[in-house]
């Protein structure tokens, strides 16, 4: 045992990998056209070859290459999985977190558009990889990054193939207001009262589409805002202060780009293999609302390789506990569902990406 050890001690100084090893790993430092710093690593086999490839792709927030949910790495271990299929995984610190530099005040100062050019960036650092099969390079994108992905497979041609979990089929404030109606549902405000929310709510994405410039307009929509959940005109307590605290936060460049975005606009103009995976327990981007329009635009793209698959117990980020699905996670003790990495396995296999 002692020899072993000594060899592959020996081996892994002269060529950074034992042969023991199933994979390899390298670090990489990329710059964008702005000026930023993005930090990552790509996992490949150890065996020589050339292996097709993915670039994984967050949803909003601030992550890194793990994308961590409720303590639960989920790039990890979809990475794991893939990387049994002999696959080459590429994952990068979003701007602004882990290793990448740029503000930490997410969706602040960017928006999906800048965030959709640094995957670009990735995309064509990667397809110069020796071990990669350029023929073969495709994007898996969770929640904002269905968006990203759908927007970079419409725009460059030489993506092979696009994979999208908890996606998005419709605009940002189509998804805002649904999610808001899910959780004024869900603390039981009062059916009257949940409408009179939702039209000054909707006054309100309207107001920083157009690029919220207009002080008064901001500050009356905010007093709508707090007489719409019960509070009189003459209340004191509709200050400047108060209204800034609940809504100056949605003034960004994020906010703008994502409720104007119509994910569906790209998804019309996609003709290449295209797989998504919806939770039937989604209340982040439901199914209710995004499958039809997904549906839709596909038809419209007269897309011939396109698969829709609802998982019907899952939620958001198709996780579970033991084998089953729980309302509230218990935090770093999720798994990803079984059903969901068989499906895209599955869907690999079955349009050539990976050997059977």
């Amino acid at each position: 045992m002692k020899s072993l050890v000594a060899i592959c001690t020996l081996y892994l100084f002269f060529y950074g990998s034992c042969f023991t090893q199933s994979s390899l790993k390298q670090e990489f430092t990329l710059s964008t056209d702005d000026g930023l710093q993005l930090a990552g690593e790509i996992e490949y086999p150890s065996k020589k070859g050339k292996y097709p490839a993915a670039i994984l792709i967050w949803g909003s927030g601030p992550h890194t290459r793990d994308q961590i949910i409720s303590g639960t790495p989920i790039f990890k271990q979809i990475k794991d999985e893939l990387i049994k299929e002999d696959m080459v995984i590429m994952r990068m610190d979003k701007r602004g977190y882990g290793k990448s530099s740029g503000n930490f005040k997410s969706e602040v100062n960017y928006s999906t558009r800048d965030l959709a050019d640094d995957i670009k960036v990735a995309y064509e650092y990667l397809n110069k990889q020796s071990f990669v099969d350029t023929s073969k390079v495709g994007l898996i994108g969770h929640s904002e990054g269905s968006i990203i992905a759908s927007m970079l497979g419409a725009e460059d041609k030489s993506i092979d193939w696009i994979i999208v979990f908890g996606p998005s089929s419709v605009s940002g404030k189509e998804i805002e207001i649904d999610q808001g109606q899910v959780q004024r549902e869900r603390l039981g405000m009062n059916e009257e009262i949940s409408k009179k929310v939702e039209m000054v709510w909707e006054k309100y994405i309207e107001f920083i589409k157009t690029g919220y410039e207009n002080d008064s307009l901001y500050y009356q929509i905010g007093k709508e805002f707090l007489m719409a959940h019960g509070m009189e005109e003459n209340d004191e307590r509709i200050t400047h202060k108060f209204i800034d605290q609940l809504l100056d936060g949605y003034k960004t460049p994020w906010y703008q780009y994502f409720y104007s975005n119509d994910n569906a606009k790209h998804i019309e103009k996609i003709k290449i293999p295209y797989l998504a995976i919806f939770g039937g327990a989604d209340k982040h981007t439901s199914l209710k609302l995004n499958f039809f329009p997904m549906y839709e635009a596909l038809q419209r793209a007269n897309n011939k390789q396109y698969k829709m698959v609802v998982i019907a117990d899952d939620d958001h980020f198709f996780f579970r506990y033991k084998g089953q699905r729980l309302d509230k996670h218990k935090n770093g003790e999720m798994q990803m569902s079984h059903e969901f990495i068989w499906t895209i396995k599955a869907w690999l296999k079955e349009f050539d990406i990976t050997e059977e």
